[in-house]
């Protein structure tokens, strides 16, 4: 049994699905042996930001701009998460 430590570089490492395009199909057999875990869906866009932030390190390009896209995004969300509060 892999442990969270584990399971969490394992999804961190698939995150490149928006570089490989690995397809539903994949993603669907993937998540039926490992489901994906509560705010998995909130924390994938910090995961693409992470592997976009290392190409545009690597090539350059336009990496830079689909980082900055999720990291505002994210930031709007936790913004509007606090006022909730």
């Amino acid at each position: 049994m892999l442990s969270r430590q584990e399971l969490t570089h394992l999804l961190t490492s698939l995150q490149m699905d928006w570089c490989a395009g690995l397809g539903k199909s994949f993603w669907d057999g993937y998540t039926s042996l490992i489901p994906k875990d509560e705010g998995f869906l909130d924390r994938k866009p910090l995961y693409d930001c992470y592997h976009q932030l290392n190409h545009y390190n690597l090539f350059g390009g336009g990496y830079i701009g689909s980082a900055r896209g999720h990291l505002e995004n994210l930031k709007k969300k936790l913004d509007a998460k606090e006022k909730a509060k």
